[in-house]
């Protein structure tokens, strides 16, 4: 099993999509708008093999400072770029409203 400080992989990615569906939503009906791009995360993963009825293997994020408690053959770093969305396949923006124009 994993550490418990390790959290899964798909936790980081969940809060990310939620964080930028709360930014979306919160910017909804306004006129300035943000294009979101590429989003570039780094994480240092251990794999665990799953030994319940679905199996498999599963990554964890290790905490950082946690690497000391993991033998090399077992941590791995991974590295990789999303390009968010929004329902139709176009590039989401995050919209907000200026007071006035910048000078």
């Amino acid at each position: 099993m994993s550490d418990p400080e390790d959290v899964p992989l798909a936790d980081y990615i969940r809060v990310l999509r939620d964080q930028l569906e709360t930014a979306q939503q919160e910017g909804a009906g306004r006129g300035v708008k943000f294009g979101v791009g590429a989003v570039e995360l780094e994480f240092e993963v251990t794999v665990t093999r799953e030994a319940s009825e679905r199996g498999g293997l599963k990554l964890w994020v290790v905490e950082a400072g946690a690497d000391g408690k993991r033998s090399g053959g077992r941590t791995q770093r991974v590295r990789m770029t999303l390009t968010p969305t929004d329902d139709a396949g176009r590039p989401l923006t995050i919209t907000d409203r200026l007071p006035e124009f910048p000078r």
